[in-house]
């Protein structure tokens, strides 16, 4: 069906020794990898389910290119059963997440590009959906909704609309493009300054490449499908915060010397950059109202001590599970799907205690497996209700036991009960 060639690229020099099928390709999915040998496997099995969707292969090529930035590793892939061209580039030397992907786009037969990183996921309608938006809009780029935790969505269709329709509203939202999966984009469209200024610094070259698409007239569509999961969970192979700010000064540097930002557009980055470095963690602003980056921080602060308080129950050997079985409570409902809500499913799935449902008025499930009410609709009976708020719980604790017969409980009440093994 094709032929695939390890490749290996020296810095400087022509990319030689490639055997494939020159024929028109529709899409190319660059994936660098770094240390990343271990998702490969689970990256050809989530293509090769978005390539058969719909039986979506009839209607497009496709080809994916690895390239692999961590020399040590070596990488062959097992092709026999793969529907489409894959390629293997290989570095050299470790020259980091840009060149990697300048690697991969210079060396493309596609009309379209996708950056997609190792780590991440998407749905099996992702591609299919983003061909069919981008080609339907003629637009250079097209940009996806997605998922930044299990049931978390990456924000609203419509303010993500509005932050990327200009340089300013994109830097004053503090880049809404939460990953560079998210966007499907024209080859042609991608300015050649974005592979001339390679950034050394992991993390930013994502944004870097927006803005430079954005301030040569390249406007984006939204496609208001949630497709994209952005893993929020960072590996020790990941990009950690300060390595972000870092990477952000140099996006800052790029953009000035070349002239590509206005001084007036140059100062708000600037500002972005340094709220982030006060506040001591990636985050986003916007003039009008920093106190919303405050009051997270705050709330960041009261999510941390739940989360050690819980950590110590487990290592005491304490822990929900077993409460809930000593007071034999069978079922559950959990309000409010963050971070604490998220883990508290997965704990209590894990047992024999069943959550019946969620309540939140913003949550999707990524793996559409829990059904999620809203606050006015009818909800099912159930042993239990937690509240996983951490701060202005008192309302929503009256309001769902004004519905409901069950005891309601906050998380940090539940903790309390399973250290002192008191009964609600």
């Amino acid at each position: 069906m094709f032929a695939a060639g390890l490749l290996t690229l020296s810095p400087g020099k022509r990319l030689w020794g490639v055997e494939m099928d020159k024929g028109n390709i529709d899409v190319s999915i660059i994936i660098p990898l770094y240390r990343g040998k271990k998702y490969c496997r689970q990256l050809l099995g989530l293509i090769t389910r978005n390539y058969l969707f719909q039986e979506f292969n009839r209607k497009i090529t496709l080809e994916v290119i690895f390239v692999n930035d961590y020399p040590k590793e070596e990488i062959a892939l097992e092709t026999e059963n793969i529907l489409f061209p894959v390629r293997i580039l290989n570095h050299k030397e470790n020259l980091g997440i840009h060149a990697a992907r300048v690697t991969g786009v210079r060396n493309a037969e596609g009309k379209y590009i996708v950056l997609f990183d190792q780590d991440d996921f998407a749905r099996d309608n992702w591609i299919y959906s983003q061909w069919h938006r981008i080609e339907e809009a003629r637009t250079p780029a097209c940009v996806c909704n997605g998922w930044m935790e299990r049931f978390r969505t990456l924000g609203d269709t419509k303010t993500l609309e509005e932050n990327i329709s200009s340089t300013e509203r994109l830097i004053c939202s503090g880049n809404p493009i939460m990953s560079p999966g998210q966007v499907i984009m024209r080859k042609d469209c991608i300015p050649e300054e974005w592979f001339q200024y390679i950034q050394q610094v992991n993390g930013a070259d994502d944004f870097l490449l927006w803005v430079m698409m954005l301030k040569k007239g390249h406007c984006f569509v939204v496609n208001d499908e949630y497709l994209y999961y952005h893993t929020s969970v960072r590996t020790p192979d990941s990009i950690v915060e300060d390595q972000m700010i870092c990477s952000l000064k140099e996006v800052l540097s790029i953009l000035s010397d070349t002239g590509i930002l206005n001084k007036n557009e140059c100062g708000m980055l600037d500002r972005w950059i340094k709220l982030m470095e006060a506040a001591g963690t990636y985050c986003y602003w916007k003039d009008r109202d920093t106190m919303r980056t405050i009051r997270q921080m705050r709330k960041n602060s009261k999510i941390f001590h739940v989360m050690r308080n819980w950590i110590d129950l487990k290592n005491q050997g304490k822990d929900f599970k077993g409460f809930f079985v000593s007071h034999q409570y069978r079922t559950a409902a959990i309000y409010g799907m963050g971070y604490i809500g998220e883990s508290l499913y997965l704990e209590l799935k894990n047992s024999n205690i069943q959550v019946m449902y969620a309540v939140d008025r913003s949550a999707i499930d990524f793996k559409q497996e829990l059904a999620i009410f809203r606050m006015e609709e009818e909800l099912p009976e159930t042993d239990i209700i937690i509240v996983t708020l951490v701060e202005k719980c008192d309302d929503i604790c009256r309001r769902l036991a004004e519905k409901v017969r069950c005891p309601v409980v906050t998380i940090q009440q539940l903790l309390a009960y399973v250290g002192t093994e008191e009964h609600l």
